[in-house]
């Protein structure tokens, strides 16, 4: 039996525990702090839907969008590829896939994305998405830049919403006038609840999410980090401390 302790507990107390020590030393934590991870759902899987996926799922919620409308989601990463499929397969919501990168435009096909959309190749993603669909019911982004926050505003229709997730270092230009005249909301999303992880965890051990992961060893945490800055990982990789 696994259960999660992160996002809930200062950085000190994050921590994965098992009855066997299977993915971790064991700990002792109030339940008021815990989530129990459903029978099924492989561990590495759900370390991936107890940070990235929980966070997505309440981005998704976050951004009110309904059946058969369209999502635009902003970077197709450790985060986006999850944003897709809860998108898809929980919200039943069509979703545009947006990035720099071909390789992630082809994995978020195969998540079955609706569209894809390379701004480098296919010019400014919000025009491009206003001229494809009308412009998204709502937008996440994930991605930590800058021009992905502004090409996200633009891509939305009259009363659509932002929901802002990645964290870029950078200040996003926000055009003032054209917020207040089509009704266009941006706010903020930061994880979420113990419930929202709960439904999160139950969405994966169904099946519906499937969180794309790769087991390393400890000793290649730097080949890790230098496919991470290349932008050359794929989903989620699990330190498995077993291997």
């Amino acid at each position: 039996m696994y259960y999660w302790t992160g996002n809930i507990l200062p950085p000190s107390k994050k921590c994965w525990f098992s009855v066997d020590g299977a993915m971790a030393e064991q700990c002792i934590v109030k339940a008021d702090y815990a989530v129990k991870v459903p029978e099924g759902l492989d561990p590495a899987q759900a370390s991936s839907i107890s940070c990235a996926g929980v966070t997505c799922y309440k981005a998704i919620k976050v951004s009110d969008v309904k059946p058969g409308q369209w999502v635009a989601i902003y970077g197709i990463g450790g985060l986006g590829n999850l944003a897709i499929q809860y998108a898809k397969n929980v919200f039943n919501a069509k979703v545009i896939a947006v990035d720099i990168n071909d390789d992630k435009l082809e994995f978020a096909k195969e998540l079955d994305a609706d569209l894809v959309c390379n701004p480098l190749t296919d010019g400014d993603a919000g025009a491009w998405i206003q001229e494809k669909v009308g412009g998204a019911h709502a937008a996440v982004v994930t991605a930590v830049s800058k021009v992905a926050f502004n090409q996200a505003v633009d891509s939305v229709r009259a009363a659509g919403k932002v929901v802002a997730v990645g964290l870029p270092p950078e200040t996003m230009d926000l055009a003032i006038v054209k917020t207040v005249l089509d009704g266009i909301q941006i706010v903020g999303s930061l994880v979420g609840t113990r419930k929202d992880l709960e439904e999160a965890f139950q969405f994966g051990a169904e099946g519906k999410v499937v969180p794309v992961v790769e087991r390393r060893c400890l000793n290649e945490v730097n080949d890790i980090f230098e496919e991470m800055e290349q932008g050359k990982i794929k989903g989620r990789m699990v330190v498995d401390l077993k291997k």
